[in-house]
């Protein structure tokens, strides 16, 4: 399974505003929770990440007022299910886009917003790489702190699932909405062994999550995840106990049976496709070594050992490139250069 599971799940999530708020609510310090006005966050559109890392990052900025002056605050979340090691620079680069449009947007300003850069993590191991950019910078110790008024810094607040236990979490989002406590457990268990054990436990909160406004739209959400990420949970006996636990009435249950059908089907189909075009690039590129085998013979004569390894590990680009230059090269040597 790929880890764009992950990523399509926790912006799904948390790009609503009351998933959002849950998550500040129940992980950031309380000298900041308490300054903030949540009844104005709102999410602001656009990507300000690499273009190149777009797959690998899930971003996501909310404005929010703070503080007696309603000052505005920008709150920068980044999705990681492995660590980073240059990940304050990224967030760095991520702040001045924004710090950037702000000023394109405001002419004449003379001050930025504030922003608060938060990393939510869920390895299977604690986050061990940098959570400074000090912490990133060549030179000793002694060195970095002569040179530390004029250097940059940031540090993130960061959410690492792999410490906490399902209890910590419950606590921490005790009366939140179902759907972001469901989202932190999911992403944080997705790697257990037993991955439907621990869907079983979370019976009360799936039936929770129906109860609530677009339930059954995020238990679909939900499902889809968990069907990407670990299909092997996503069995009929599986569904069944799940709605059990979950007190889902029959149309719900139908509904459920009924998708997890559909995604098997769906992955069943994709693993045919990807399996014939894995079968017919790889006949292409024996075909390829075949005939370059035999224009060479053709040309130069019989090929030694050293000659036809190399034919035997070059990969399908490579053969289309000598295949080319054979008619024209002089020697074996020039023709697979």
């Amino acid at each position: 399974m790929t880890p764009q599971p992950h990523d399509r799940l926790a912006k799904a999530v948390f790009s609503e505003a009351p998933q959002a708020v849950a998550l500040l609510r129940a992980f950031l310090p309380p000298d900041i929770r308490g300054r903030i006005d949540f009844n104005t966050l709102l999410l602001v559109p656009g990507s300000f990440v690499d273009e190149k890392l777009s797959e690998r990052f899930t971003d996501l900025l909310f404005s929010v007022r703070m503080g007696e002056e309603a000052a505005l605050l920008y709150v920068l979340f980044e999705h990681q299910s492995t660590p980073d090691r240059v990940m304050p620079f990224r967030l760095l680069r991520s702040e001045v886009r924004i710090w950037d449009r702000w000023l394109g947007e405001n002419p004449g300003a003379t001050t930025l917003p504030a922003i608060l850069p938060l990393v939510l993590y869920h390895g299977e191991r604690a986050w061990a790489a940098p959570q400074r950019l000090s912490e990133m910078l060549q030179g000793d110790a002694a060195s970095r702190a002569a040179l530390g008024a004029y250097l940059p810094e940031l540090r993130f607040l960061l959410i690492d699932l792999s410490g906490m236990t399902d209890a910590e979490l419950k606590a921490r989002l005790v009366i939140e909405p179902a759907l972001a406590l469901l989202a932190l457990l999911v992403l944080k268990n997705y790697h257990a062994p037993d991955l439907l054990a621990c869907m079983l436990e979370w019976g009360e909160l799936f039936g929770r999550l129906l109860d609530e406004r677009s339930g059954l739209r995020a238990f679909v959400m939900l499902l889809n995840y968990l069907y990407e990420a670990r299909g092997e949970c996503v069995t009929d006996a599986g569904m069944k106990a799940l709605c059990a636990r979950a007190h889902a009435g029959p149309e719900v249950e139908e509904t459920v049976m009924n998708l997890a059908e559909k995604l098997r089907a769906e992955g069943r189909q994709e693993g045919r496709a990807e399996g014939l075009e894995q079968g017919l690039e790889q006949g292409r590129q024996e075909g390829l070594r075949e005939g370059l085998v035999r224009f060479l013979r053709l040309r130069f004569g019989e090929l030694d050992g050293a000659a036809l390894a190399r034919v035997q590990a070059a990969d399908l680009p490579t053969l289309e490139r000598w295949i080319d230059r054979v008619i024209d090269s002089q020697t074996l040597a020039e023709a697979l250069a």
